[in-house]
Formats: C-alpha cells, structure tokens, sequence
C-alpha cells in the first residue's frame, strides 16, 4: 500500500503554471483574431499534437485525423474571434475537432456488404 504526499508548494506551482498557459492561449487567440499568423503558429504548435490524438481516437484513421486536424485548424483561424472564453481554448479547440471528426467518420463511406 503507498500513500501519496501531497506537496501544496508543488499544487501551487502546477495550478500558477496552468493559469499562465490559459492566459497565453487567450491572449494568441485574440492575436489571431487579428491576422496574426505567428500566433496562429504558436497556438497550432502547442495544441497539435493533443488534438491529433483526440481526432485520431474518434477516427481511426491517421490520414483522415490529418484531414480533420487541418479544418480544425483553419476553422481556428476563420472564428478566432468569435471564441467567448466560456471554457478554456483547449476545451473549445476540442468541441471543434469533435464536431468535424463526427462529421469526418458520418461522411466516411462505408465498405458494400457482400
């Protein structure tokens, strides 16, 4: 049996460091919203990967996760400015993606039956 120490400096740090991530996603996404392509960059370079995984596990093909990680994206950069923050631009990059990859495997035709 272990029993796990908890180390509120640590909490503190992790939760300060979240927060900062938050901010800086906010604050890329109203850059974006602007034209700013460097922020549009930044944002796709810290987000990609976790987005691609999520897609990737909806989809279940890496190609077609690649298609709906691109729309994603440019949806992105399309309706930076319509984001509210009434969820954290991670949660809302998400709800995008779920929605397209949906659409991307509803859209997928389906092998003939014999």
């Amino acid at each position: 049996m272990s029993i796990a120490v908890r180390h509120p400096e640590t909490d503190l740090a992790a939760g300060q460091a979240a927060a900062t991530l938050a901010a800086l996603d906010e604050t890329l996404i109203a850059q974006i919203a602007a034209g700013n392509r460097l922020a549009m960059r930044n944002l796709y370079q810290r987000h990609q990967l976790r987005v691609y995984r999520f897609v990737l596990r909806i989809v279940g093909d890496r190609s077609l996760a690649e298609d709906v990680i691109s729309e994603v994206f440019f949806d992105v950069w399309k309706k930076a400015g319509r984001f509210e923050g009434r969820s954290s631009v991670s949660t809302w990059l998400l709800g995008i993606a779920r929605h397209k990859a949906l659409t991307a495997v509803a859209s997928k035709p389906r092998p003939a039956e014999p």
